[in-house]
């Protein structure tokens, strides 16, 4: 063993904060000093201790000072560090058989180098500033412990005496900076029986030892001062914390003070006649347990005190109170001082704050307040940011209007920047009366987001908010939901309802259930769907009276309509009536109609609900030769509206429009179109971006996707899924 001085120069500690932990290296607040993320406490000195954070990907060492506040990193060694009873802190430099001893009541000071290159010893602990290495030959089942000062003079490698040859040790813990509590075992020939050992450092040897009976488990021990304490764990199922006096023979009897169940390796620590004890693991457990929470029992009369909600590490300090990593409800995570109160109880305060809730709390809620359900595939990321992940629950979306949710229920939450995340990629959908799932509306919502403590601990967190869902309505959108309705009427009169969807999974849109209108529309002889004219979101029809009045039916943005307003009377000079497509560019819906003779008239769109339409334009004439007009709005990638109409020798035609209310010449289609009784434009049906057509015949319905090319305008028909019975229908909008 040499000092530092003869050897390559060891790094020494800087003196101040280093910046990954500056932030938390401040002065005390209300006598609470502030510290990092810790997972457990190592040891305690007199101006300080040693706390270790573990990562996924890096372990942080730190030395918290109890005189000024400040907490200290220090370098990363794989072998971690010790300490045990005083300020000092060891390491074992990588790749070398050198342990570096750094006194961090002085952090900038160079450390004291031991080398120790007897490989068949092992590094169990440190005394103050005294390593203890133990060894153990398996063969000849000889063990020793060893204890290795600074310094390179005589009774700097010593042997422990008092020891059986045949002990194995299991662990040291620093009593004192002086002193050491070991526990070891010894190979007898039937079983091997576990033993503890209080070793004087100054005499390199055993001074009162005592047998503990048969462990399966390196377990936890403590002693106090008339007290041996330990636990005894002979299965993995069971343990319970013992406790024996202490009279220098080893022989007193073995009492129980706990039954500590299946918490075969909880902490313990002394105070007096007080033992404390935990099961660790609580704050990450997912399962509940009454063993989490840091407990005292009184080893005369057996009273028990709950200290701490939970705890993962205990050390003894060099005035007899404990140092406990753990939490409360009341007081969150961090270092608590446990110490004998003045009515000869124990009682917790904390020392040190991590500035983390021990309490499962909500600390971000990252819904935005408007979530644009054209975007992002119509699949927001709702995300919810949790204290931990040790939570279960669940994540309701609820339409104030009409009540409809969706729900996620999440059994663990994510990990996500050392905390939990729970993650609701909603579709976009939401189920209708008949739980079918359709595409949610636009308006307003509510989610509702629930959690609770997977280990018990603490209370269910309950939290609210608000948002509103954006979507761009189509000119046969009536449920402000973006996806194209089918309107169709019976011949009882009574106006139905089919909602499209379009998902992924199926291969053309279909309806999510036909939805009762209303009845009385008998009266009309002619329905049209001709998009937004009235000036709201949602799409709106015109109806023709007998009498040839014209009415509006302004869409209401839930699948119904206001009451009708009359537009005007005289509407029976015209054969054919078609709507929804923008003719000027003026982003307003026109109405285009032919008469008799004839000839085509432009209703250009206001926007207004008392007056939808300026005065009659006409522009064109001959298009007598048809018998249906249907508006498609842009099929032919132009960015006016586009028209189809069909002849009486049932060709279709492509009448494009030009963006100045008029059209292009026509351009043929195809044929075959006479088996069709009706001829939709139904806007995108199928959600790639153009427009579709849908065709109702007695033989049922087909369902024509846009392309965008003039030439080839549609593709090829497939079946259509809208109206699955077209047979009692006599009009389809």
């Amino acid at each position: 063993m040499t000092a530092g001085a003869s050897l390559a120069a060891a790094p020494a500690i800087a003196a101040t904060p280093t910046a990954a932990v500056a932030a938390a290296a401040e002065a005390t607040v209300d006598g609470v000093i502030s510290i990092p993320r810790t997972d457990q406490i190592l040891s305690v000195g007199p101006t300080g201790f040693l706390s270790v954070e573990r990562r996924w990907d890096h372990t942080y060492y730190r030395w918290t000072s109890t005189v000024d506040g400040t907490t200290t990193g220090l370098p990363e060694w794989s072998s971690g560090y010790r300490g045990g009873g005083s300020d000092t802190v060891v390491a074992k430099e990588d790749g070398t058989t050198r342990y570096l001893l750094h006194d961090m009541s002085s952090p900038g000071s160079d450390p004291v180098v031991v080398n120790q290159t007897d490989t068949r010893l092992y590094w169990k602990g440190v005394v103050g500033r005294t390593l203890v290495f133990s060894s153990w030959d398996s063969q000849s089942k000889v063990g020793q412990l060893r204890l290795i000062g600074e310094g390179n003079q005589a009774g700097s490698d010593r042997q422990v005496t008092g020891l059986p040859p045949n002990s194995r040790v299991q662990s040291v813990e620093a009593l004192s900076d002086s002193s050491a509590l070991v526990r070891y075992v010894t190979a007898d020939a039937d079983t091997d029986r576990s033993h503890l050992a209080v070793v004087d450092v100054a005499t390199a040897s055993v001074v009162e030892k005592r047998e503990v009976g048969v462990s399966a488990y390196d377990t936890d021990t403590a002693l106090s001062g008339d007290r041996w304490v330990w636990v005894d764990a002979p299965t993995s199922a069971h343990a319970r914390l013992m406790h024996a006096a202490r009279d220098g023979s080893g022989s007193t009897p073995a009492v129980e003070a706990a039954d500590l169940g299946n918490s075969v390796r909880p902490h313990i620590g002394v105070l007096g006649n007080w033992v404390t004890y935990a099961a660790p693991g609580g704050a990450a457990a997912t399962e509940a347990s009454p063993r989490f929470a840091l407990s005292a029992v009184n080893l005369v009369d057996n009273s028990t005190v709950k200290l701490l909600d939970h705890a993962s590490s205990t050390v003894p300090t060099a005035d007899g109170a404990l140092l406990v990593r753990g939490g409360t409800v009341a007081h969150g995570e961090g270092v608590y001082r446990i110490f004998l109160g003045a009515d000869g109880k124990p009682t917790a305060t904390l020392l040190a704050s991590t500035g983390e809730p021990t309490s499962l709390t909500l600390y971000t809620e990252a819904t935005p307040p408007v979530v644009d359900l054209d975007r992002n595939n119509g699949q927001p990321l709702l995300r919810w940011v949790l204290s931990r992940t040790n939570a279960k629950g669940s994540v309701t979306v609820r339409h104030l209007a009409t009540g409809r949710s969706v729900r996620h229920d999440f059994a663990q939450a994510a990990a996500f920047e050392g905390r939990g995340s729970v993650d609701f990629r909603w579709d976009g959908m939401l189920p209708n009366a008949a739980g079918l799932k359709e595409f949610a509306p636009s308006g307003d919502y509510a989610w509702d987001f629930t959690a609770s403590p997977l280990n018990g601990i603490g209370p269910d967190v309950a939290r609210t908010g608000t948002f509103k869902v954006t979507r761009t309505a189509g000119p046969h959108d009536y449920t402000n939901n973006s996806t194209p309705d089918l309107l169709s009427r019976d011949a009882a009169g009574v106006l139905w309802r089919d909602d499209s969807t379009k998902v992924a999974s199926a291969p053309q849109p279909y309806s999510t259930g036909r939805v009762k209108v209303g009845s009385g529309w008998q009266i009309y002889d002619q329905l049209e769907a001709v998009g937004n004219i009235a000036g709201s979101p949602a799409g709106d029809l015109v109806a023709r009276d007998k009498a040839g009045v014209l009415w509006l039916y302004q869409g209401n943005g839930n699948g119904t309509f206001a009451g009708r307003t009359k537009i005007g009377s005289g509407w029976q000079i015209y054969g054919s009536i078609t709507g929804g497509s923008d003719l000027d560019g003026d982003g307003k819906s026109d109405v285009v109609a032919t008469d008799a003779a004839g000839d085509v008239w432009s209703y250009k769109g206001t926007g207004s609900a008392t007056a939808p339409f300026a005065a009659r334009k006409k522009i064109g004439s001959g298009w007598g030769i048809y018998n249906q007009l249907t508006a498609t709005g842009d099929i032919a990638g132009s960015p006016a509206g586009d028209l189809v109409a069909r002849d009486k020798a049932g060709v279709l035609w492509l009448h494009e429009g030009k963006g100045d209310g008029t059209y292009a010449p026509r351009t043929r289609i195809g044929g075959g179109w006479g088996v069709f009784t009706h001829l939709v434009g139904i806007g995108d049906a199928d959600r790639d971006g153009r427009a579709d057509l849908y065709a109702v015949g007695t033989s049922g319905a087909k369902f024509y996707a846009g392309t965008g090319d003039t030439a080839a305008p549609f593709k090829p028909a497939a079946p259509g899924s809208l109206l699955w019975d077209s047979a009692p229908v006599n009009s389809v909008f």
